[in-house]
């Protein structure tokens, strides 16, 4: 019973988190941008948070809106938890 328990649980959170996982290149750009604006420890913990709520092809999405002058609020919520 406890190891049921146990493996509906670990599916449970399994289907909470996207597979994707942001290729370094694209951490790499992150960090690099975030870091001119703010501490490093809040750019992680923001791509962090990113990273487990959105696929990586929605990282690039808001990426894009970035570069086109929209500030993305999917992207200041993720830093916005990590300030506090």
């Amino acid at each position: 019973m406890r190891r049921r328990s146990m493996l509906l649980l670990a599916a449970v959170w399994a289907g909470c988190r996207h597979a994707d996982v942001y290729p370094a290149e694209v951490v790499d750009n992150f960090m690099t941008e975030c870091a001119m604006r703010s501490d490093a420890r809040v750019c992680r913990c923001a791509l962090d948070a990113l990273e487990r709520r959105f696929t990586l092809q929605q990282f690039l999405d808001f990426e894009a809106r970035l570069r086109a002058g929209e500030v993305p609020k999917e992207m200041v919520d993720a830093a916005a938890d990590c300030r506090g």
